[in-house]
């Protein structure tokens, strides 16, 4: 803040760049994400990645939550950039800290199941594909991550 350059040190019992001057932290938070766990009829819609980080697998759709949106706003943006669909969010699912080792670092990522409007899915320009799986085909890693939603969905009535 004040031109002095910072120095490491530990501050708050964490290591920390810092100014010896103005007293100033620079403090490293995590990077807010919102994510979609969008279904229609006992299925979910997936992306397949177009972009690191995880280029190539199969995931929810997500991004950042930008300045001056909400975490619903940017859940629902994301849905409609990456899957050309639009939905309406049902229910916080839950907020979880993730480590992007790849690209990002640090991210604390908002989760909504969101329930998907009438259209077929068209991936987006950050996604390969775009397409709903049923319950039994999702990838590994989220039955049991999400177990409670899964059956929370799989007791849904077909429209």
């Amino acid at each position: 803040m004040c031109g002095t350059p910072l120095k490491s040190g530990v501050v708050e019992g964490k290591q920390r760049q810092f100014c010896p001057n103005c007293d100033f932290v620079d403090y490293k938070n995590p990077l807010p994400v919102a994510l979609a766990i969008p279904t229609r009829n006992r299925r979910f819609l997936l992306i397949k990645r177009g972009l690191p980080p995880r280029k190539g697998a199969w995931g929810f759709p997500s991004g950042f939550i930008e300045t001056g949106e909400t975490p619903e706003e940017a859940c629902l943006r994301e849905l409609r950039e990456e899957t050309g669909v639009s939905g309406e969010v049902v229910r916080l699912v839950g907020v979880i800290r993730l480590e992007d080792k790849e690209l990002y670092g640090d991210m604390l990522v908002v989760m909504y199941l969101v329930r998907v409007g009438d259209g077929e899915p068209t991936p987006g320009e950050e996604a390969e594909d775009a397409k709903f799986f049923d319950i039994d085909d999702l990838p590994p890693y989220y039955a049991e991550r999400l177990r409670d939603v899964i059956e929370e969905v799989q007791n849904e009535p077909i429209r």
